[in-house]
């Protein structure tokens, strides 16, 4: 009997512990209004929702309880309270909207994460947003858009500060993850090698930045990064399986362009014309590409691989571009060594273009004078092994690439002995030291060997540059300062060898550029 009635006590005493409330209202803290659909969240996963005049009631056991209100747009708020054995608890809630101060980003500046505004040099972000709104497929056309930017001939000017020469170079270094992407030879942009499908953002700096980049940034620096997947890209139902491959996230972009003709008929040359059951039919010109990206995580491998194909008839006579690339970026974070992390990324391009020096007339100027086309196809890829190291306040980088550009220049078919080649092998070490208080140090060592082989410009040639640098940024409040230096050898060794006195001899040339 005694057992009995303690088995009920117990029961009854539960019941009574379960059948306690809490309830109360919840409001805006500077409005005071009421806040409908706020979720209110125990520690068992229950919950409910305050109703239309912010009230709510909520069911929950005697003793120490756990609240956790969310609602969009407002802090959450967490509350700890003792639930007595009988009455209800009343519980009011005052929330606060959730402002965040958003703000972007950069690394050109310093080779490090800095606020653009707390940068110590004029600097312009292209978001990717503005690339695939535009239908970019080469990213040199965005480029154009930036305000004291100009391209010309493939070369990019910054504010005036150089030459348009083609070929020659305006101390513009254009990068991809802070790796240099210019060829050997000529020192030409490899815009079509750049993967528009996966960037994160281009970072333009218009301005002399010769401590940490060389030379070849004195009039300025345009560095695209690249995107990787991270964890806000991963589907949010995927928690909790960090250690099996996670969906990441797929891009698709297709675009399809009609050229209309020309409406004069002697723009419209008489070579594309078809002949439909004895009707003469002029053939309408088109372009059309397609792009994708697919980025994910494999346990601690961020993997993304993207791809580009583009076509275009174009406008005039002979100038065709028929383009195939592809990308790939990986970054390994090892499971055994804390903060080291390596990987390599790579991109491959195929390519056919046709170009015309002059054109026939006024009245045909879509029409090349004789009909000569140079046609190019040829390859270009690099490949771009790195390993980073970070320890405490210490932040140690290798960065490798190794540049592959094959032109193959032919006039109507013809070899005219304009083709080129070259290889570009660039490493650089860099060593960051945070000291904290807004005091960073930031050095390291590259080194740069290329072979190029030209007959248009002297046969083989050997050009070797190394480089020391150093950098000093400070903040003191609202003051940003930086400081550095630079010293660089530069060296060209040509390998054609001429007639000299009936002896031959290597040409040679060296110097220091300041």
């Amino acid at each position: 009997m005694k057992n009995l009635l303690l088995t009920i006590a117990i029961i009854f005493s539960s019941l009574l512990a379960y059948t306690q409330t809490i309830s109360g209202t919840i409001t805006d803290l500077n409005t005071q209004e009421s806040l409908i659909g706020v979720n209110i969240i125990l520690e068992n996963g229950s919950g409910t929702a305050s109703d239309i005049s912010g009230a709510y009631t909520i069911k929950t056991n005697a003793g120490k309880q756990k609240l956790t209100f969310k609602y969009i747009g407002y802090k959450d708020i967490v509350k700890e309270v003792m639930v007595p054995m009988s009455g209800n608890f009343e519980l009011n809630v005052k929330m606060s909207i959730a402002t965040e101060e958003l703000s972007t980003v950069v690394v050109s500046a310093g080779k490090f994460e800095q606020k653009l505004e707390e940068i110590t040099v004029s600097m312009e972000v292209i978001k990717p947003s503005l690339i695939e709104n535009k239908n970019t497929t080469n990213i040199q056309t965005a480029v154009d858009q930036i305000p004291g930017v100009n391209i010309t001939d493939g070369q990019a000017n910054i504010r005036g500060g150089s030459g348009w020469s083609y070929g020659a170079g305006t101390r513009v270094l254009v990068m991809v993850d802070d790796m240099p992407l210019i060829s050997g030879d000529a020192g030409q942009v490899q815009w079509k090698l750049i993967a528009t499908e996966n960037i994160n953002q281009v970072e333009v700096i218009k301005g002399a930045s010769s401590v940490l980049y060389g030379s070849s940034a004195l009039n300025g620096v345009i560095n695209i990064r690249t995107a990787f997947p991270s964890q806000k890209d991963i589907d949010k139902n995927t928690e909790g399986f960090a250690s099996k491959i996670l969906p990441g996230y797929t891009k698709v972009n297709m675009h399809f362009g009609l050229i209309d003709f020309a409406k004069r008929d002697e723009l419209n040359w008489s070579g594309e014309a078809i002949n439909q059951g004895g009707d003469i039919k002029r053939k309408r010109r088109a372009f059309k590409g397609i792009e994708f990206l697919q980025a994910m995580k494999i346990k601690n491998l961020d993997f993304s691989i993207g791809g580009n194909i583009f076509q275009d008839d174009g406008y005039r006579l002979g100038e065709i571009t028929d383009r195939k690339r592809i990308n790939i970026n990986t970054t390994y974070k090892d499971k055994k060594i804390e903060g080291l992390s390596y990987g390599i990324n790579a991109n491959f391009l195929s390519q056919e273009s046709g170009s015309v020096l002059i054109w026939k007339s006024l009245d045909e100027a879509y029409i090349p004078l004789g009909r000569e086309v140079t046609t190019t196809t040829g390859d270009t890829y690099n490949i771009d092994p790195f390993v980073t190291f970070i320890k405490g306040k210490n932040k140690h980088s290798i960065r490798t690439r190794f540049l592959k550009v094959v032109n193959n220049n032919k006039t109507n078919g013809i070899d005219v002995g304009q083709s080129n080649e070259s290889e570009t092998y660039y490493s650089d070490y860099q060593w960051q030291r945070n000291f904290g208080n807004g005091l960073r140090f930031t050095t390291g060592m590259t080194n740069k060997f290329v072979s190029a082989q030209a007959d248009l410009f002297n046969g083989n040639n050997i050009i070797e540059n190394h480089s020391f640098y150093g950098q000093l940024d400070k903040k003191y409040g609202r003051i940003n300062m930086s400081a550095g230096a630079r010293y660089e050898h530069f060296s060209v060794r040509t390998g054609q060898l001429y007639l000299i006195n009936d002896e031959n001899t290597d040409n040679i040339t060296t110097g220091k550029p300041v």
